[in-house]
């Protein structure tokens, strides 16, 4: 395919394209499925995509298709090189440039005893433990991605990555009613013997049995929240869009001009996690991906632009990849509950589109209450106001207890200021 690749550039180049990139993928997946607490479907696919960029008198355009049949291929650079007439001018429009190496990471091949254990694992463990609790749908795979990156400046990557991982989303019933939907899964190096001992998947259901009976907050109140891992990715996306290209290039980011400023509690510390399970080390635009501390002990170190956006900008080119990692903190997660007078336990953080400041409104679901450091009941129709960027200032805690979703290892956080209708 790596030969394949750089024939589907040369052709770029003799259709009278200046500058090109070629990415080939390949992706074979052997999953099983349960739907309803039962084993519904076991099955191997393969699948294969072409994703081609080209500039011309600095127009860009881009194509995909999923064959790579010559005929195919042709067809679409044809088109190509007539789309390309319609596309504005840009002199920021580059490919990568010399990046160089290949790479291979996790597991290489399925094993399908592993991953029907699992499945059966996961079944006993949930009737056994947590009977009320209903596996709607659920997914145990193992992915083998091969992938080919060539420009016409010099780079040519290759990446096999291997990983299995693990989606599950359900709700109980009881004699009280039904819970509300809820859902965890990531990526992983090897499957467990124990199902519900990662991706919080045991959290999950226990969570969940607890949830058929729920009630609203009498009144409205100023108090804490405490962020379960799931809960601390919703923050997390809203702090990497500010710093992405749609973002800084419509210079609507709150943090457009902050990097060297604290943006965040000096407990924060947030990198990117390339080496987690399931993240490839190279990125679409055709780099490797570099280590990257994006915050800094509350100091915002960097933004995320592609290279596009860098060069648009003008501003450094940082790529990171999209899985991120937060520093442990010395809070252990019992204690940041005794701590909280009155707030809630957060499973799932719903802010809808905040404002471009950072003002939200949002329902907060698979959610606890928390009143003099005990959890009472599950809450319904409980939303919380407040501001994203000043909840990043006002984290009080970070628990020393971190979860493992493969690319995402986080922590829960507990931040002050809250107001609960």
């Amino acid at each position: 395919m790596q030969t394949q690749a750089k024939n589907i550039l040369q052709a770029l180049l003799d259709a009278g394209f200046e500058d090109g990139r070629v990415s080939i993928s390949v992706t074979d997946v052997n999953e099983l499925n349960i739907a309803h607490n039962h084993v519904s479907l076991m099955r191997t696919t393969q699948s294969q995509a072409l994703s081609l960029m080209a500039i011309k008198d600095q127009r860009r355009v881009t194509a995909s298709v999923s064959s790579l049949d010559d005929a195919a291929v042709q067809r679409t650079i044809a088109d190509m090189q007539r789309d390309v007439k319609a596309s504005p001018q840009d002199a920021a429009y580059a490919v990568a440039p010399d990046q160089q190496g290949e790479f291979t990471k996790g597991p290489q091949a399925a094993d399908r005893e592993a991953i029907a254990a699992c499945a059966k694992s996961l079944l006993d463990a949930r009737g056994k433990q947590y009977p009320n609790f209903v596996i709607e749908e659920c997914t145990v795979k193992h992915a083998l991605q091969k992938t080919f990156i060539v420009t016409s400046r010099n780079t040519a990557l290759m990446s096999s990555l291997g990983s299995y991982s693990m989606m599950i989303m359900g709700s109980s019933k009881d004699e009280h009613g039904s819970s509300s939907f809820t859902y965890t899964g990531g990526d992983l190096d090897a499957l467990p013997e124990q199902p519900l001992d990662v991706l919080d998947i045991g959290a999950m259901m226990a969570n969940s049995v607890q949830e058929t009976r729920t009630e609203m907050i009498p009144a409205k109140f100023i108090g804490d929240v405490i962020l379960t891992p799931m809960a601390v990715m919703d923050l997390i996306g809203w702090l990497t869009d500010q710093l992405g290209d749609v973002a800084l290039l419509s210079q609507a980011s709150v943090y457009q001009k902050s990097v060297g400023e604290m943006i965040a509690a000096p407990t924060l510390t947030l990198r990117n996690n390339p080496q987690g399970a399931g993240q490839s080390p190279i990125n679409g635009e055709g780099f490797i991906v570099q280590p990257v501390t994006v915050i800094d002990a509350g100091r915002l170190q960097c933004q995320l632009p592609s290279y596009y956006g860098s060069r648009k900008l003008k501003l450094p080119h940082t790529p990171a990849g999209g899985a991120w990692r937060m520093d442990a903190g010395d809070v252990s997660r019992a204690d940041m509950q005794a701590s909280v007078e009155r707030g809630a336990l957060v499973g799932r953080l719903s802010m809808g589109s905040p404002a471009p400041n950072g003002d939200f409104s949002g329902v907060i679901k698979n959610s606890f209450l928390l009143e003099n450091g005990q959890r009472t009941k599950a809450l319904s129709e409980t939303m919380i106001t407040g501001n994203v960027a000043q909840m990043l200032l006002d984290i009080a805690a970070i628990s020393q207890e971190v979860s493992d979703f493969g690319g995402y290892q986080l922590p829960w956080l507990k931040i002050s200021g809250l107001r609960f209708s």
